[in-house]
């Protein structure tokens, strides 16, 4: 089994993420080529859909248990994990997933009706969610902001992977995926607006 504090300290990682750092735009780059790159395959082979929405699903479950699974990981390795290494893997999810869900959501919005401000609101998140410095020095140090990103970018992820995992109806995928998404965001909604006793 590979020592995981020697792959972290090995040089090449640390290049890879000075690479990253250095150009951050592939990243917003390959999150969007990957978000369509999936569309396109989930479009064309009916079969790939399901591992597509899981892996999406998966991705989010990481996200979901970040934070603990990175403190159990520095205390194992006894080192911390690159910051820089965990925010582009966020930001890589909400774009792979908003990206992913955005040519769904126009094949089957009614253009003239109140579906076209919830598109509207996933293409304005989009757009957000490639342009660093939109992202990293406007909506990220504005916690409640970044919460409404990454819940709205979950529930759409949920509202499009639902019906094709499970069979479900748009209705049922739906009631599921808004009563995921609010009970998956209480915990960062504690941490960003803590209730103090008087």
């Amino acid at each position: 089994m590979p020592d995981l504090n020697a792959l972290i300290q090995n040089s090449a990682v640390q290049r890879v993420l000075e690479f990253i750092k250095r150009y951050p735009g592939l990243i917003a780059l390959f999150g969007f080529c990957s978000g369509v790159a999936s569309f396109i395959m989930v479009d064309r082979q009916a079969r790939l859909a399901s591992w597509v929405a899981v892996l999406l699903l998966i991705s989010w479950l990481w996200l979901m248990v970040e934070n603990s699974a990175v403190e159990v990981l520095a205390k194992l390795l006894k080192r911390e994990i690159p910051q820089p290494l965990l925010r582009y893997a966020t930001q890589m999810i909400h774009q792979e997933s908003l990206f992913f869900v955005l040519p769904f959501f126009s094949i089957t919005t009614t253009w003239n009706s109140g579906q076209l401000a919830f598109t509207g609101l996933l293409a304005i998140a989009g757009l957000v969610s490639i342009i660093d410095p939109l992202y990293y020095k406007w909506l990220a140090p504005r916690r409640w902001l970044f919460l409404a990103l990454h819940t709205l970018t979950l529930f759409a992820a949920m509202l499009t992977a639902l019906p094709i995992i499970l069979h479900l109806t748009t209705a049922q995928s739906y009631k599921l995926a808004l009563a995921t998404a609010m009970l998956l965001s209480i915990p960062s909604l504690a941490m960003s607006f803590p209730v103090t006793s008087f």
